[in-house]
């Protein structure tokens, strides 16, 4: 029998088509997979998943990837125009801040959030409360607590005015105070405060861009836009024209997004609730579809006749209702749980069953990302703190120390994708706060982009050439292993990974004895070495501190003919470096 169903439907003007050879199809045509990375201020190169599998950066380092430069800049001259300001009407007894300081007291924060206490004075006693738990003495950080006070108290993110305009909203002026921020963190959600539509990375969960949702009036705009595409396109016209998929919530998803983003080279698969215009929702939600897995759809043809859009239903527990410029309904990767169910005998209880939901392909693509930025919000909200642990009545505080959040929990998630860690999380955010207290940056030459100060880049030679990463040293030396010894599995932090020095094996060939171990490698075979994990493929040699000349016999053998062993001291971009010059 017939389907008595018309084959087209017409949802306010727009024409969809029931077609299911179109649905099978890839709308629009396939979309690669793109794996993250992470553009680095060092030698232009980039992080991607597994690139710095022995650490090469400290996690001070990324975060310093993730916090915008521009921005420590901006804050490090507006708390001292603040610190200035109290010392014009008291006495003089306040320094000025320096930019390794301010990054001391973004670790003094993180740590605060690994205690709990009642008011932050306590957090210096040095008098245990407790008989089995030690007193914090942050002290110890070398950072006074009158100290900490005055930061907190300067505390600026944004560049406002001194006093609010005659004639401009108070709501208008608040903003203000985090507008510089913002778009610090754009051009590289707050638990409280305001609301923030943002945008991340669906396979890393690194939070992209953000917009503050300021004042009804924005919301009123008459673009011939809804709101929500609004929004989306906002938050993704950085990577217009780049043929990436973006999945959006029923806020941002509606047919107009979808044809919206594929006119801006886009992609998009969205959940539709409420935002149905010209969508087929009646004709759709009429469907008998009584099985978990069932769907349905239709498809919005072009002016060449091909499927631009198409518009589906899907049933889980119950019906969702897709949008999507891309992807198809060819069965995907099925979706299982596992349930309690109750038999038959109510007597032999409850017992476990797997379900399995068929799921198509673009389902699977929405559900792998979907959740990447509330996993973010959790990170930043259940296991850093920041909101929780530092309480504070002020609210461009709040929403600022809500952003600096943002970076940390980025700086996590490039971190763990980057070098593969097993550390947990609170792990890190300790180690973090332990390297922005302890660091060096006003002693160490740091050279990073400031954003509109342009700084001069120091030169290719000082950076190995295969990974980025800035070297101790220039031309042929002996550079320690960054890898680290395992036993039984176990990573032992204390103790580097040693191998056969080569040049002992050579001379002890044949023999009982096998020559000494090292964990120092040459550094020009290292950077030519393709394979930057295998223990094989390295050059193994003995440090002269030990008394051998194994690298010395090395250089004559293998790099005689590049090298001579003149040593000459250097000056390059204020930096003084001793180097092996030809």
């Amino acid at each position: 029998m017939l389907d008595p169903r018309p084959v087209r439907q017409i949802c306010h003007g727009t024409e969809w088509r029931e077609s299911d050879p179109d649905t099978l199809l890839e709308v629009n045509g396939p979309v690669p997979h793109r794996s993250w990375s992470v553009r680095t201020t060092i030698a232009g190169e980039t992080s991607r998943p597994g690139d710095d599998i022995q650490q090469r950066l400290s996690r001070l380092d990324y975060f310093l990837l993730m916090f915008p430069p521009s921005q420590l800049t901006l804050m490090h001259l507006l708390m001292n125009e603040e610190i200035q300001k109290i010392n014009t009407f008291t006495p003089a007894t306040h320094q000025a801040m320096t930019k390794g300081e301010l990054l001391k007291f973004f670790g003094v924060i993180i740590l605060c959030t690994k205690f709990e206490f009642g008011n932050r004075a306590s957090l210096w006693s040095r008098t245990a409360k407790l008989k089995y738990i030690p007193a914090p003495c942050f002290g110890d950080t070398s950072m006074s607590r009158t100290r900490i006070d005055l930061l907190f108290r300067c505390l600026r993110f944004s560049y406002p005015p001194a006093f609010r305009p005659i004639g401009m909203a108070h709501e208008t002026f608040r903003w203000m105070l985090v507008d510089d921020f913002v778009d610090s963190f754009n051009k590289m959600k707050p638990e409280a405060g305001c609301e923030v539509q943002n945008a991340a990375d669906g396979e890393s969960g690194v939070i992209l861009r953000l917009k503050l949702v300021k004042t009804e009036l924005e919301a009123r705009e008459d673009d011939g836009l809804t709101l929500g595409t609004r929004v989306t396109k906002y938050l993704v016209e950085p990577w217009a024209r780049t043929d990436r998929i973006v999945c959006g919530d029923s806020f941002f998803a509606s047919v107009a997004t979808a044809k919206e983003l594929k006119s801006m080279g886009l992609r998009f698969i969205g959940v539709v609730k409420n935002a149905s215009s010209h969508y087929p929702m009646t004709w759709l939600s009429s469907l008998e579809l009584s099985n978990r897995g069932d769907h349905k759809g239709l498809v919005h043809l072009d002016t060449d006749g091909n499927p631009d859009v198409m518009a589906f239903v899907w049933v889980d527990r119950e019906r969702r209702y897709f949008i999507s410029n891309c992807s198809s309904l060819v069965e995907g990767d099925p979706h299982v749980r596992n349930r309690w169910r109750q038999g038959d005998d109510m007597e032999a209880g409850p017992r476990r069953e797997e379900l399995t939901v068929p799921t198509p392909k673009v389902c699977n693509i929405y559900y792998d990302t979907c959740a990447a930025i509330d996993q973010n919000n959790r990170h930043r909200q259940d296991n850093l703190q920041i909101e929780r642990k530092i309480e504070t009545k002020n609210w461009a505080t709040r929403v600022g120390t809500t952003i600096l959040g943002m970076c940390i929990v980025d700086a996590w998630l490039v971190y763990k994708g980057a070098t593969g860690t097993s550390e947990t999380q609170s792990e890190f955010y300790s180690w973090l706060a332990e390297e922005l207290i302890d660091n060096s940056y006003d002693k160490d030459p740091i050279w990073r982009s400031t954003g509109s100060v342009t700084e001069a880049s120091p030169p290719q030679h000082l950076f190995d050439s295969r990974t980025g990463a800035g070297r101790s040293a220039i031309q042929a030396h002996l550079t320690p292993t960054k890898r680290k010894r395992k036993v039984k599995g176990v990573i032992m932090q204390n103790q580097f990974y040693q191998s056969q020095c080569v040049v002992c094996a050579s001379k002890f060939k044949g023999q009982k004895r096998k020559g000494f171990k090292s964990s120092f490698l040459c550094s020009i075979c290292n950077d030519e070495s393709l394979d930057s994990t295998a223990a094989e493929s390295k050059v193994w040699l003995c440090h002269s501190k030990y008394g051998r000349n194994c690298f010395a016999e090395h250089m004559a053998a293998c790099h005689s003919s590049q090298y001579s062993l003149a040593s000459t001291l250097v000056h390059v971009s204020n930096f003084e470096v001793f180097s092996l010059l030809q």
